[in-house]
């Protein structure tokens, strides 16, 4: 591993795998909906798909054909606190690969009839969203539980700030947040390091320093209930409770919770809603981390009318989740969780993406070896206590989204 930052301030790190016979080249920019305003909401994510519109020497299909020559793959992603560009080709290649995604990211031809035409597809997408019960559930849910934070903008935007997005709106949301300390650069696989950091110069080391870092602010957490009627088949439950930051020391207790509550097969919620009961197709329980906070989701897509009974089986397990958890339990969630982690490290790509993320959010690296030291260092007492704080339904926020009951229905079941 080699990390360099230029003068500027910009970060780049390399991973040489001389074994492999091609190479990942991504591209991370502390871009996310968490740093817009109510009025450019939607603005990172209208940026990842406008850049693939052209920049000052390639148009659109200049970018589509040159990738498709090469045989490379091209393709980037918004989150609420980066946008991630990326490419990967074969290890000949890669330099021209990088030399067209650095290009893309760097000089964007932001043409007028470009950012007209773009308008209908991200609308097309927001419509697509609208239409999933999971999809709303979850931005609802964010909506409603960091109501009053840019944390619970959409990712997408509304229509409305899609539609009022002009060329001047791009050109000072990217000078402000498209700059040298807000990025990173990251390579992984066979490559020539002397000509990819030539490369990374050439479109990055000129930019300069705004002083305008990546600040942690508090997330704050609303105790709410949110009820969204849509004409769906199935209704989508969501229970929340306050998190953890990404950086938190509580991490792997509450993941290892997670892993025994309602991630896989044989977790507890799974096998009684879905096995035992037949209630759903699916159950699942998750961390939702931010810089400065987060929380832990336990959603679930169902029939209206076996809201009452999945509601009420899960609010049960829930309360009797911290002291019944076994020794067989922690042990085998502890090996699946390490498994999931070296499994995915052995995905070049996979291992890069959260290589760039944590450079980016957390200006360091976290080793492999140290990160399953501590998921085997968390002792019963650690996760019985961890489950014990945070699951905690006097605390809990809960969504629907479908076909609803009313807010006393819900409220009742939960506080049992």
């Amino acid at each position: 591993m080699k990390l360099i930052t230029l003068e500027n301030g910009l970060r780049i790190f390399f991973e040489k795998k001389d074994d492999l016979r091609s190479a990942t080249v991504g591209v991370w920019v502390a871009s996310g909906s968490r740093g817009e305003t109510k009025e450019n909401n939607g603005i990172s994510h209208f940026i990842e798909h406008i850049v693939f519109k052209g920049s000052k020497k390639r148009n659109a299909f200049e970018i589509a054909e040159g990738m498709d020559c090469l045989g490379a793959m091209v393709n980037a992603y918004t989150t609420k606190e980066y946008t991630f560009f990326y490419t990967r080709a074969l290890d000949y290649h890669i330099e021209e690969a990088a030399d067209i995604l650095f290009d893309m990211v760097c000089n964007p031809r932001l043409d007028e009839n470009d950012i007209e035409t773009e308008k209908g597809v991200i609308l097309e997408e927001i419509a697509m969203c609208e239409d999933d019960p999971a999809d709303v559930c979850y931005e609802k849910n964010e909506s409603a539980i960091f109501d009053g934070d840019p944390l619970s903008f959409e990712i997408l935007g509304t229509p409305e700030t899609v539609k009022n997005t002009k060329k001047e709106t791009f050109v000072s949301y990217m000078e402000k947040f498209y700059v040298p300390e807000r990025i990173v650069v990251g390579v992984g696989g066979n490559f020539d390091e002397e000509k990819m950091l030539s490369k990374i110069k050439e479109y990055f080391g000129k930019k300069e320093n705004t002083n305008n870092p990546i600040k942690t602010t508090p997330v704050p957490f609303k105790k709410c209930v949110t009820l969204e009627k849509k004409p769906f088949e199935q209704t989508h439950l969501m229970l929340s409770f306050p998190g953890i930051p990404i950086d938190h020391e509580d991490l792997f207790p509450l993941q290892l919770s997670m892993f025994i509550l309602g991630t896989g097969s044989s977790s507890r919620l799974n096998q009684r809603i879905r096995e035992q009961l037949g209630l759903v197709y699916s159950v699942d329980s998750f961390l939702a981390r931010y810089l400065g906070g987060g929380y832990i989701g336990v959603s679930m897509s169902l029939s209206p009318k076996g809201q009452k009974k999945a509601l009420e089986e899960t609010c049960k397990i829930i309360r009797e989740f911290p002291e019944s958890i076994t020794e067989k339990e922690l042990s085998t969630a502890k090996e699946k969780l390490i498994s999931s982690l070296i499994m995915s490290r052995e995905q070049p790509h996979s291992k890069l993406s959260s290589m760039g993320q944590n450079l980016l959010i957390l200006s360091k690296f976290i080793d492999d070896d140290e990160i399953i030291d501590r998921i085997k260092n968390v002792t019963h007492e650690k996760i019985k206590v961890a489950a014990k704080k945070y699951l905690d339904l006097k605390k809990a926020s809960f969504t629907a989204v479908g076909k609803t009951e009313k807010k006393e229905f819900y409220e009742k079941i939960i506080e049992g």
